[in-house]
């Protein structure tokens, strides 16, 4: 059995993104674990697929970073079988059941302040992390320095542009105040995946690969949920100060189960690099 392990290696710099444990998705709201099991419903396939075919190898020593409910670890611990696992959040509540199972470690870590000795993984993935961080050049920097040379990156967010598109009025207020909502509550970039593979090669990764992959409202998919669930959140975080704005939250709430009704909501935007081999001599 691993062990729930100590915050060490503690590094200097800002805070997490502002009010992010007390904006509306923090891990103490209610519906945050039902949420982030339609993410991994939504983006796990993918994950493993991009995984599979950057290529890791069967011992890699891994690390998650914001294991969220803790499904990426589980990925890692199955692409990497003779390998190790281990999965970091700021808050663990969600995946501390993992510390139970062979080749896992849970950590509580806060990737913005929290440091590992250089080189100590194979494999580093973040999903939806660097859209909530003030900075997510100087954390993409560190996890650099915890990759060993050859190692792979994979990082993956959202591009909230085709929301602006939308035909349809009501969802594309309502995704439009949703962007705002996250952006003061929690400070999170939206639009981050736009400009994901910039940071990667611009980080000193060499590019490998990027997959992006349109994310559907209202067509039956793995998707509805995660909006709904999101928007829920969303909804009741708004109604504490403005209740017009919920409002306008609830309806794009409705309008995903309205007949007929399917929209473009977002792409989810995949990219993965290697850290560059050490020139011998």
């Amino acid at each position: 059995m691993t062990r729930l392990n100590l915050v060490t290696g503690r590094r200097p710099g800002p805070e997490t993104a502002p009010g992010y444990e007390t904006g509306a998705f923090g891990h103490q709201k209610a519906g945050e674990q039902g949420r982030l099991r339609a993410l991994e419903d939504l983006w796990d396939p993918l994950t493993e697929r991009y995984l599979r075919q950057a290529g890791v190898p069967a011992t890699a020593r891994c690390l998650e970073v914001g294991a969220g409910a803790g499904s990426v670890a589980r990925i890692l611990a199955r692409v990497c079988p003779n390998g190790d696992v281990t999965a970091t959040d700021i808050d663990t509540r969600f995946f501390e059941r993992l510390a139970a199972e062979e080749r896992i470690t849970v950590l509580r870590h806060d990737v913005t302040q929290d440091g590992f000795p250089a080189d100590s993984f194979e494999v580093i993935h973040a999903r939806m992390v660097l859209c909530h961080l003030a900075d997510p050049a100087r954390v993409l920097a560190a996890m650099a320095e915890w990759l060993s040379p050859g190692g792979l990156l994979l990082v993956e967010d959202l591009d909230l542009g085709p929301a602006d598109a939308s035909p349809h009025p009501v969802m594309r207020q309502g995704l439009r105040l949703a962007e705002q909502t996250l952006g003061v509550s929690q400070g999170s970039d939206l639009r981050l995946g736009r400009r994901l593979q910039a940071l990667v090669t611009d980080g000193g990764f060499t590019f490998g690969g990027m997959r992006v992959q349109p994310v559907m409202i209202g067509d039956g998919g793995p998707a509805d949920e995660f909006w709904r669930l999101s928007f829920a959140q969303l909804r009741d975080f708004a109604a504490l100060s403005n209740a017009a704005l919920a409002g306008e939250l609830d309806a794009a709430l409705s309008l995903i189960d309205h007949p007929g009704f399917t929209d473009l909501g977002m792409n989810a935007v995949s990219v993965w690099g290697r850290k560059p081999v050490r020139p011998t001599g």
